[in-house]
């Protein structure tokens, strides 16, 4: 169980380092005189994809197993492994297409696989002597990690100015978090298997049971969720990050995490509607109140003299938010405004604090009174919690943003394959 917090936590390849378990599909028919017969398992717009080829991916898709998976799941690894290939057939042709001349070098390639190396907690030299131990030639790794370039290459060149994140959906999406805050969270990963009627969930559940049973025993759940999860998250490794109870995606689901003792665990198959799912759960955080983590960013506009009520009501009247505050004042005999940066609400003096506890962003305060007999308004320009899992308005808008970019590209895939003359045999 100790293996599951390095797995699930880091939703990413194996870091707890690659199994070279001698894991291979069933070996090739041969001929008579001892010749290997490499059949054709599926064309893409005339390219082809072999025996071999599928049988050397599997390979590398096996290595995230501890264990030597059972049929079912051999066969769903053999029928991603076609399907994976199929993609990258469609998206490298699709490049080759488009920047006629271009051509990815051998220095990305490599780059890409000294990146992968490192996933793996090893240099460039040890990952290939891994690979090879294993079976897996050299090339299945460069033609996938080569895919892998081009599309992105595609993707970002052709849809990287045309995907926008307004400041409203930002907001919304941060306002979700700080609601959360509030009530107790869970950090979870999930695997969904599609089971839509009774015949075909006995058989999702006992799926579900194998990978499980690999994921205790050192399998990267990320990795799994990518190859089997039918959700939308299996881009992510499965990971949903903090959910609420009302967040979950069902009662059930619900019901299971929040009855759990102890983290990390991860949780028995559970079925709902439409399939079964693997939870991983690997952190729990209770509600905090929002009041004692709150930082503020201000504007402080403070009047004196005769008539410095009426000069802070007019202020008001003309600037509804921070931004227009220089211009509202400019020119007003005996007002200044100061921006006070990443105030903690619990720094401010408790005659000031309350007024701004329930203030939006945008909003101001009353007038208020100084001791000196001036008089002063608070306006909040930008309000978030202190809490460390808080991401930044850049954070969220960068995750916004590579969520449409993500739901664009399978959109596009999915044209060109309707397009593309695919033949499976």
């Amino acid at each position: 169980m100790k293996r599951i917090l390095a797995i699930v936590l880091a939703a990413s390849a194996a870091s707890a380092g690659l199994a070279l378990a001698q894991q291979t599909p069933a070996p090739q028919q041969t001929a008579a005189r001892g010749q290997t017969i490499d059949g054709i398992v599926a064309t893409v717009n005339d390219a082809i994809i072999s025996q071999s080829d599928v049988r050397n991916r599997m390979r590398w898709m096996l290595l995230r197993f501890q264990e030597q998976p059972d049929d079912q799941i051999l066969a769903q690894i053999q029928q991603q492994a076609i399907e994976d290939m199929i993609d990258e057939k469609v998206q490298l042709q699709q490049f080759m297409k488009l920047t006629k001349e271009e051509k990815i070098e051998d220095a990305e390639v490599n780059e890409s696989i000294n990146d992968l190396a490192r996933q793996y907690k090893m240099n460039r030299e040890q990952f290939l002597s891994a690979i090879a131990q294993a079976g897996v030639p050299q090339q299945t790794i460069r033609d996938m990690e080569e895919a892998k370039i081009a599309w992105n290459a595609l993707i970002r060149g052709r849809y990287y100015k045309q995907v926008r994140v307004s400041e409203l959906r930002i907001d919304d999406m941060l306002k979700r978090i700080q609601d959360g805050l509030n009530k107790s969270q869970y950090r979870l990963f999930e695997i969904f298997l599609y089971a839509p009627d009774q015949a075909s969930r006995a058989n999702a559940k006992a799926r579900a049971e194998t990978l499980i049973g690999n994921i205790n025993q050192g399998a990267d759940f990320a990795t799994l969720a990518q190859q089997f999860s039918a959700a939308p998250s299996a881009a992510a490794g499965g990971d949903l990050s903090w959910l609420s109870p009302g967040d979950m995606r069902s009662p059930e689901i619900e019901k299971a995490v929040t009855a759990v003792a102890t983290v990390p665990t991860v949780l028995p198959p559970i079925e709902s509607d439409g399939g079964v799912y693997v939870i991983a759960v690997t952190g729990k955080r209770e509600p905090t109140d929002p009041n004692q983590s709150m930082i503020l960013n201000l504007e402080q506009v403070i009047a004196q003299g005769e008539g410095a009520t009426d000069k802070l009501l007019a202020t008001k009247a003309k600037a509804t938010d921070c931004s227009q505050i220089t211009k509202a004042i400019d020119g007003v005999e005996g007002l200044t405004h100061t921006p006070m940066k990443d105030v903690g609400l619990q720094q401010i003096a408790p005659a000031y604090r309350t007024p701004l506890e329930t203030l939006n962003v945008g909003q101001s305060t009353g007038i208020l009174d100084m001791p000196d007999g001036a008089k002063m308004v608070f306006y909040v320009c930008e309000k978030r919690s202190g809490n460390a899992d808080l991401p930044s308005r850049e954070e969220i808008k960068d995750r916004l943003f590579n969520q449409e970019l993500g739901l664009v590209a399978e959109r596009y895939l999915r044209d060109l394959k309707r397009e593309a003359t695919i033949v499976r045999r």
